[in-house]
């Protein structure tokens, strides 16, 4: 009797060693399971940060649709994910405000090969539209005036008359970025800086090398800041990508948006300007490219330029 209690308690302790076995490895595959559902929600995530940033770069190129295409390619291979013109969709849904972009990648599972998963292919969307609005950011610290003062010269001396004439600029028109062009130099005022910003000059450097990370709106008012500020060193950082304001696109450092402004330093509209040179006093010699005040024909003619747009993704 003794003999068959001891070969059932044998038995019993195989089959709870095998037990044992199984239950580990049920644990171990769901524990690879789990790891790799987080890389896969992790890469998953790395994939809809790409499409966004995609999106939202060629949004900023409506409505050129084919600018807004390549841009988007562009950018999803910046974050290391390859796309093609079938996976960008614009105009979206016939809108030329509205882009679609799709990135799709193979994630490979790594612990869940012992359950004989290989990996998967996951594709993610963003959408993104450009629309109207009064506000502007990455304003240049320039300014341009719809007025100048009319001169004459009395006694070898430039002497203002009193009277201001309205200045139009079109599209292409070469100008001169200096200081003091309400003496005479027409439409342009100076050197400005915004809202409650100082008028020093590492205020002035900080703005023409990333803008002023603030928004100004139509009817706000800058500040005068003029005075002798050399920071020729500083815009030549920005004179790259192309010299011909013709072959110019919109994401070139050369391409920036200053503000238009009446005498009282009101805001009254917005301008794209390309700089073309500088001089060693800091002078720029620019192309005017874009201006919100144009009549509707002329800015439609010249809707590439277009900055009166924010981008923004959308279901």
């Amino acid at each position: 009797m003794q003999k068959i209690f001891n070969r059932l308690r044998k038995e019993e302790s195989g089959q709870s060693l095998v037990m044992v076995v199984l239950l580990l490895s049920v644990l171990l595959s769901f524990s690879a399971l789990i790891v790799d559902v987080g890389m896969l929600y992790a890469e998953k995530a790395k994939l809809q940060n790409a499409a966004d940033a995609a999106a939202l770069a060629g949004a900023q190129m409506l409505p050129d649709t084919e600018s807004a295409e390549i841009t988007a390619i562009d950018y999803a291979d910046l974050n290391n994910f390859t796309i093609s013109s079938d996976d960008v969709d614009v105009p979206y849904g016939g809108d030329s405000t509205k882009i679609r972009v799709a990135v799709e990648s193979d994630i490979p599972y790594i612990f869940a090969r012992v359950l004989k998963l290989v990996g998967t292919s996951t594709t993610v969307s963003a959408s993104a539209t450009a629309s109207k609005e009064d506000g502007v950011s990455g304003l240049r610290p320039w300014a341009l005036t719809d007025k100048y003062k009319e001169m004459k010269t009395e006694k070898n001396k430039e002497v203002w008359t009193g009277k201001w004439i309205a200045y139009t600029y079109t599209y292409g028109l070469e100008f001169e970025l200096k200081e003091g062009g309400g003496g005479g130099s027409k439409g342009y005022y100076g050197i400005i800086s915004f809202e409650d910003q100082g008028t020093d000059a590492n205020t002035y450097k900080g703005n023409i090398s990333s803008g002023y990370d603030g928004t100004i709106n139509i009817n706000d008012y800058v500040n005068d800041a003029s005075g002798n500020k050399n920071v020729k060193n500083i815009i030549e950082e920005l004179l790259v990508g192309g010299d011909n304001y013709l072959t110019a696109t919109k994401n070139s450092p050369r391409v920036v948006v200053i503000p238009k402004i009446d005498s009282t330093f009101k805001v009254i509209g917005f301008a794209v300007i390309f700089l073309k040179s500088v001089d060693n006093q800091g002078y720029i010699t620019a192309n005017f490219l874009y201006d919100t005040t144009w009549p509707t024909e002329t800015k439609e003619e010249h809707d590439y330029w277009a900055i009166d747009y924010k981008v923004s993704l959308v279901e």
